[in-house]
């Protein structure tokens, strides 16, 4: 039996060793005793924790369980037959974290660690979590449906799955692994669908997070005080931005925004100068050297990635904008409820250029980086797109959504202009001086003609 549609998410810790499960062993499979992760003490203020990757990765042609078949097979060492032997002939599986994410989450918050659950519109790239967390399981053992009165039961039928977890602490701000723990541990579980047992798979997984829960090092590592981070130019030359020649108000600010692509997907980005540097996010470009540029106008132009901090999530792209207006650049706080508008690529170039408007409705710092939140409705693509004041000035740049169950709640965040600017060291040009608006002939004429034929 193959398993690779249940497993998804990428490994992380050195090997260790698999062993060969019997087919006795497997027959009187049983989970230990369940782990109570107790609740942070009052107070503590854990480090938010994001599940990244997992990856699945017993020994090919071992058995890894044993479960009721219909096709009648006999066990050599036991004369019952209909029970068969599940070897793993799937190699290395790397599965989508969705639902061992939500098994993760559900215990950090029962037991009041903060969590990230991933729902960010942006995948991994986006979340505010600092604290990333992987998982490589290369030992699981299961029984299911042995010695079940009835495998049609609707009160559900048994199974047990016991896993050994390799688990990897990584610190997206530190950009280094912190500490690396090991759990062993499962669950018995009746499931309730014939023939799917990943409920109990899952129930094994929830144990072994439990258990690293109430692990003391990992509680000391997660509760760890951070100091917050400064954004400071990295010791590269500084670039100093270029001016408009005229200012862009929200109405005209479509023209400087283009939809970035590069070989990880599309994304999102805006002139900040007149001689072609374009500002984006860096999980939009990825590890792309040269990203291709889509303007509103159709035409396209290469973009060359000259820096990027993945960091502050922020990438800075050189192209030529053949005559394109910048964007201005507005430094400085902003302020709760004032209006902002925002432009992006929503599911991609059909729909280049779209604009919403909202409030901003608070300024967060998560783990030392602050964030701007507001309501101004983004989703996928958006990412690296700009955030506008009523003037046309840029206050941010798009990163990041909340989207539970799927479903967009108007949870947004971006990155502030300022500290986009300093992980890149850049230096704003002053803004545009708006031109003094022309006056029509017809308007100056119409006033004269009037009162010339007025009597004195």
């Amino acid at each position: 039996m193959k398993a690779r549609a249940w497993l998804a998410m990428v490994a992380v810790c050195g090997a260790s060793a698999t062993q060969a499960a019997t087919y006795k062993e497997l027959r009187t499979l049983n989970a230990p005793a369940p782990t109570q992760a107790s609740p942070l003490p009052a107070g503590a203020k854990p480090r938010a924790l994001q599940l990244a990757r997992v990856v699945i990765q017993p020994k090919d042609g071992e058995a890894w369980a044993i479960a009721y078949t219909s096709i009648a097979v006999r066990a050599e060492e036991d004369n019952r037959p209909l029970y068969k032997l599940m070897t793993w002939s799937s190699g290395r599986v790397e599965a989508q974290t969705a639902s061992f994410g939500r098994v993760f989450d559900e215990e950090l918050k029962a037991a009041g660690f903060a969590s990230d659950s991933g729902d960010s519109l942006f995948g991994g790239g986006g979340s505010t979590a600092d604290l990333k967390v992987g998982v490589r399981i290369d030992d699981i053992k299961g029984r299911f449906c042995v010695d079940c009165p009835n495998l049609f039961n609707r009160s559900g039928i048994p199974a047990t799955v016991v896993m050994t977890a390799e688990w990897e602490i990584y610190s997206a701000l530190e950009r280094r692994t912190l500490a690396k723990f090991t759990t062993t541990g499962g669950a018995d579980f009746k499931t309730k669908l014939q023939g799917n047992f990943l409920p109990a798979v899952y129930e094994g997984f929830r144990e072994n997070v439990r258990q690293l829960l109430a692990n003391d090092e990992f509680r000391k590592l997660v509760t760890a005080s951070v100091a917050p981070a400064t954004i400071t130019a990295p010791a590269i030359s500084t670039i100093q931005l270029a001016p408009g020649a005229a200012h862009l108000g929200p109405p005209q600010a479509a023209t400087a925004v283009a939809v970035v692509f590069s070989a990880d997907g599309s994304g999102s980005g805006f002139l900040i100068s007149s001689d072609g540097y374009l500002l984006t996010n860096q999980h939009v470009v990825g590890a792309s050297k040269f990203v291709k540029l889509k303007w509103n106008d159709g035409s396209e132009t290469l973009g060359e990635v000259v820096r990027a901090d993945p960091r502050r999530d922020v990438a800075l792209v050189k192209t030529d904008p053949h005559g394109r207006a910048p964007l201005d650049l507005r430094s400085g706080p902003v302020q709760q409820g004032e209006p902002v508008f925002v432009i992006g690529s929503p599911l991609g170039e059909t729909l280049q250029n779209t604009m919403t408007k909202g409030i901003v409705s608070a300024t967060r710092v998560e783990d030392g980086l602050t964030f701007i939140q507001s309501d101004a409705a983004i989703t996928h693509g958006n990412s690296g797109g700009p955030m506008l004041d009523e003037k046309g000035q840029v206050l941010g740049l798009t990163v990041s959504g909340i989207m539970p169950a799927g479903s967009p709640i108007g949870l947004n965040f971006f990155i502030p202009i300022d500290e986009a600017l300093r992980a890149l060291a850049l230096t704003p040009a002053p803004p545009a001086t708006p031109a003094p608006a022309a006056k029509s002939e017809a308007v100056v004429a119409a006033p004269t003609r009037a009162h010339s034929g007025r009597k004195p």
